[in-house]
């Protein structure tokens, strides 16, 4: 028999962990036993949380970061050589063991997400945070498989109703990725009437290359502008790391700054701090980037070569769900020149800051999707 008073949460991505961590933390403050199964990575958001999420093995982080089927060849190539195929047939088993253990099942990013997660057996949550029908459209075969699921939380208002008019459950509360952004922790060591132009990296294997790319950003613009930057490093990327690898690229360490001329750069991981200060975001992320526009950061950004994740491809779908919140860049030169642009004109952040506002949604929807799920199993 299920345990009724038990929640599996199957989560793919990081930014879909960090939505995981928060929902398992509700859940289980409401008496809920709580299980999560991250698909991408070691799963770190659910372990970082007050009272560590009990988590389902095997967990590991390969090449691409998650991005094999979505990048290229060489990826695929990179993570199959690395064992992808006797990790996921051992994910597959680890699932379908849960069988029988749980009242509900909670699905979180994309229909692969949900169709692992079905091996579980258990009635599903999807909290489908991957799509947008702003940039992708669900397709036919994808919402066959949606159908298994109960309740679909969706992002966006949009799709949402796209999905009730195809005869699927949908439903929106507010964007899940709102709910994740840090509180900030305290001030930055930087003036508080600064103007800031926030510096994103990523969370993936790319992190130091792109941060590297955006240190070139840096160089340009306070070339022609004032401003401060502000670098928010992941933690997976160690500080050593990125002093070693910007020293052979002529910055020097001056306490918390990299130095290079008379452009400064702050390294921090108060992501939440760096956000709210931020004047201009300069950004090859993916959720960050997404975070920064819904709280009315205008958002640079440009497609990186040999990237796994930050591709032309992945550039243009997340302009589509953006739309004019994001400046799609050439290449990081041009970026830089946008990024002028942008500090030069205050009329121009802010309709675009409006843009990325309506676009992304507010939050609150965690605490309902909690609710939601609460309801269902005391029902």
């Amino acid at each position: 028999m299920p345990s009724h008073r038990s929640v599996l949460i199957v989560s793919n991505g990081h930014g879909e962990d960090a939505v995981g961590a928060l929902l398992a933390r509700r859940l289980a403050a409401s008496g809920l036993a709580v299980r999560a199964c991250p698909l991408v990575g070691t799963g770190d958001e659910y372990l970082e949380t007050a009272g560590a999420i009990p988590l389902l093995e095997p967990r590991r982080a390969f090449p691409s970061g998650g991005f094999s089927l979505r990048g290229s060849g060489r990826d695929l190539r990179g993570d199959l050589r690395e064992g992808l195929l006797t990790h996921w047939r051992a994910q597959r088993a680890a699932l379908a063991k849960e069988r029988g253990r749980h009242g509900r099942v909670a699905a979180i990013g994309d229909v692969y997400c949900l169709w692992m997660a079905s091996a579980a057996a258990a009635p599903l949550v999807f909290i489908a945070t991957a799509k947008s029908v702003r940039n992708e459209p669900y397709r036919w075969l994808e919402q066959r498989l949606m159908r298994r699921a109960a309740v679909i939380w969706t992002r966006d208002e949009p799709t949402a109703q796209a999905l009730a008019r195809g005869g699927l459950p949908g439903r929106y509360a507010g964007n899940p990725l709102m709910d994740t952004i840090p509180e900030p922790g305290g001030g930055l060591p930087i003036p508080s009437e600064a103007r800031v132009i926030l510096l994103l990296p990523g969370s993936r294997r790319d992190a130091l290359a792109n941060l590297l790319l955006l240190l070139k950003v840096a160089r340009q613009v306070s070339a022609e502008e004032g401003g401060v930057f502000v670098a928010a490093l992941p933690r997976a990327l160690p500080v050593v790391d990125v002093v070693r690898a910007a020293a052979t690229r002529g910055w020097e360490v001056d306490g918390e700054f990299l130095r290079s001329g008379h452009t400064a750069v702050l390294l921090t991981r108060e992501f939440g701090a760096a956000l709210a200060a931020a004047t201009v975001t300069v950004g090859l992320a993916g959720t960050a980037n997404e975070q920064a526009a819904g709280l009315g950061k205008p958002v640079v950004a440009f497609p990186v070569d040999g990237a796994a994740q930050f591709t032309s491809r992945f550039l243009a779908l997340q302009q589509r769900l953006l739309g004019h919140a994001l400046v799609a860049a050439l290449d990081w030169e041009d970026a830089a020149r946008a990024v002028v642009h942008l500090l030069r004109d205050p009329e121009e952040r802010r309709w675009r800051g409006e843009t990325g506002r309506e676009r992304m949604g507010a939050g609150g929807a965690v605490a309902q999707i909690a609710e939601d799920i609460l309801t269902r199993i005391r029902s």
